[in-house]
């Protein structure tokens, strides 16, 4: 049966579309170190929807221009480059998936709460090393969609997938490998492979449960894993909290605070606790986001 499950879900990956042309186009650009505003602006402006999403996440406290942005001109001078194709992949993404789990609607809905507060704790914990906080918060957005995909590859069953863990819970991963002989890490890594996304974004979200494997910088994946834990921990603040979370590594996982160690993250509980209450603040501030991307 494990077998099976994972034949059907490798098979999903090859059945699933192309993203837009958009998508393939503003990566070519961004990709391309000759190309110019203007050259961008022609890669997005066919897509009206997208030019839509683009402009409202600029003028987003998210982003906190000083000023209105009001074409998409001054968008792509003003966000540049990065920050565009990042908005680009992002709304791709979760546009690509809208239809999956229909049976399970709020199982969904959580699915996303859990994936975007993923993305807004990796942006903060990103930018206080001086890190792209759009990308990783787009790495924070998609980082499980591997869930969705074994979704369908078994035809909308076993949807405790896609349902909310303990963020102390570190067995869950290895249990879905057990069930699967796959886990949604890899899928993502397969997927993201065949859509041509860049190597930095593979990176971040295909190694989030395993950032030793990571092939180059750690970090990225590294932060994708603490922003999982701290999401969770957010949105059930009856189970255990930062603390806790920090502890039980502490305690119990001495590999992960050696490989926090060798990329020079000397984090502590304290770090854990302000980011979650920093969290807390994003969330209130920026739920809008997550309806920009939605829509």
């Amino acid at each position: 049966m494990k077998h099976s499950f994972s034949t059907s879900i490798l098979k999903q990956i090859d059945t699933l579309p192309a993203l837009p042309a958009t998508v393939s186009k503003v990566m070519q650009v961004t990709g391309d170190p000759e190309s110019s505003a203007r050259d961008l602006m022609l890669a997005v402006i066919p897509d009206q929807a997208m030019c839509a999403t683009i402009l409202k996440l600029a003028n987003s406290a998210f982003f906190g221009m000083p000023r209105e942005v009001g074409d998409l001109e001054k968008a792509v001078m003003v966000l540049g480059f990065n920050e565009i194709r990042n908005i680009v992949i992002g709304k791709a993404v979760f546009t690509s998936f809208q239809s999956i789990c229909r049976n399970n609607r709020e199982a969904l809905n959580r699915f996303w709460d859990h994936s975007f507060h993923c993305g807004l704790a990796a942006k903060i914990i990103a930018e206080e090393r001086g890190l792209s906080g759009s990308e990783m918060f787009i790495a924070g957005l998609i980082h499980d969609i591997g869930k969705l995909i074994i979704l369908v590859g078994i035809s909308g069953n076993h949807t405790d997938i896609i349902e909310l863990s303990d963020p102390t819970d570190f067995t869950r991963y290895l249990r879905e490998n057990e069930t699967y002989s796959i886990g949604h890490d890899e899928i993502a890594i397969r997927l993201f492979n065949r859509w041509l996304f860049p190597r930095s974004l593979i990176n971040a979200v295909g190694y989030h449960h395993r950032p030793q494997e990571s092939p180059f910088y750690q970090v990225a994946p590294i932060i994708i894993q603490i922003a999982d834990l701290l999401s969770l921990a957010h949105l059930n603040p009856k189970g255990p909290d930062a603390r806790d979370i920090f502890t039980v590594i502490d305690d119990f996982l001495p590999e992960l605070k050696m490989l926090w160690r060798n990329n020079d993250l000397d984090w502590t509980i304290d770090d854990f606790v302000r980011w979650q209450d920093a969290l807390a603040v994003s969330s209130s501030r920026d739920q809008a986001i997550l309806t920009i991307m939605a829509s």
